[in-house]
Order: structure tokens, then C-alpha cells, then sequence
């Protein structure tokens, strides 16, 4: 049975994930990789390629899971106010519960490698695109149930609830406490009252 790997590659692929997120990409060496991940160098190099590379599937994993987990949220019945607070205690539940307080690896991934990585801009960019969309959808089917005027600019209360579950995703980094990301999410959902 030559050539049969003795890992899982997707087990090494959350490992690195996780390792990237609580380090970020400047913060892990290629033997850090090596040690968290438990497979070595060239198996590591042979099924990965790079470093960066490796950083770019961990992105595309973190990615495709909150993508599963936001549809999931936002799928769900409810009025506008119903759906939205939903998916916004969500969110602080999943990032207070994690003790390594690593906020969202999607952010992380804009603030480090973003501004000077075109790989990784595009992928960001994209996935707060999926995002926008998402908050668009529910914003339009509620203009149409009459939950929402239709004077109210959908586009722009997308962008609006994007930058308002960014923002909570990195005050959870800085360890803000369950009453602040709460008092941000009850301020921002008064705009729909």
C-alpha cells in the first residue's frame, strides 16, 4: 500500500486551522505547523503545498463552516427581529465560549494578511459578500411580508448589519464582556423597531 496516507488530511486541516486562528499567519512557524498538526514536514509540504497555501485551505474551511452555520441561522422562521436576534446571540454565545478568545478567523485572516495579500483579500472579501447577501435576503422578504418599509434601503442595511456582526467579532477578541457585544447588537436592532 505505497503512497497511502497514514493522516487524514481534514483532521490536519482543522488542526492548522485552529493554529492559525489563535496565532495567526505571522505568529506560527512552519515547525509550529509540524508539532499542532502531528505529521511531518514533507507530508505536511507533499499534501498542503506551503505555508501559505495551507493558510489559504484553513481559510476556505473556516469559511465554508460559518457559512453552513450563518444559512442554518438565517433560515430559520421568525419575523425580522425575531431572525436577527437570533443569529446575533449566536454569534456572542459561540464567541464567549471560546477561552482562547480567538474572535473570528475570518476577521483575523482581514486585519493581518488582507491589506498585503491579495489571496486573501479576495477570499474575505467574498465571504463578507456571502454575508451581505444573506442579511439582503432576509431584509427583501421582509419588505415583502411588511415587516420592512419599502422606503428602507435593503443594500445599505446589509452593509449596516455586516459591519455591526464585524464589529462584535472583534470586540469578542478583546475580551469584551456578554452586556457590551449584547448593548451593540440591541442598539444596532432598534434601527428595524
Amino acid at each position: 500500500m505505497a503512497g497511502k496516507k497514514a493522516f487524514h488530511p481534514q483532521q490536519v486541516l482543522e488542526k492548522a486551522m485552529n493554529a492559525f486562528w489563535e496565532r495567526g499567519y505571522e505568529g506560527i512557524s512552519i515547525e509550529d505547523l509540524v508539532q499542532c498538526t502531528g505529521i511531518g514536514r514533507g507530508s505536511l509540504y507533499d499534501t498542503f503545498g506551503d505555508k501559505h497555501s495551507l493558510y489559504l485551505a484553513a481559510l476556505d474551511r473556516y469559511i465554508l463552516s460559518a457559512r453552513v452555520q450563518s444559512s442554518a441561522l438565517l433560515d430559520q422562521g421568525g419575523t425580522l427581529q425575531e431572525v436577527l436576534e437570533r443569529v446575533f446571540q449566536e454569534y456572542i454565545d459561540i464567541l464567549l465560549s471560546d477561552p482562547a478568545h480567538r474572535g473570528c478567523f475570518l476577521v483575523n485572516a482581514s486585519l493581518e494578511m488582507a491589506p498585503h495579500d491579495p489571496d486573501v483579500s479576495q477570499k474575505v472579501q467574498a465571504a463578507y459578500a456571502d454575508i451581505e447577501e444573506a442579511f439582503y435576503a432576509i431584509l427583501i422578504k421582509a419588505q415583502t411580508t411588511g415587516e420592512l418599509d419599502w422606503k428602507r434601503d435593503p443594500h445599505q442595511l446589509a452593509r449596516f448589519l455586516l459591519g455591526t456582526l464585524v464589529s462584535i467579532r472583534v470586540l469578542a477578541r478583546t475580551n469584551a464582556g456578554r452586556e457590551t457585544l449584547q448593548d451593540i447588537v440591541r442598539t444596532a436592532l432598534s434601527v428595524f423597531h
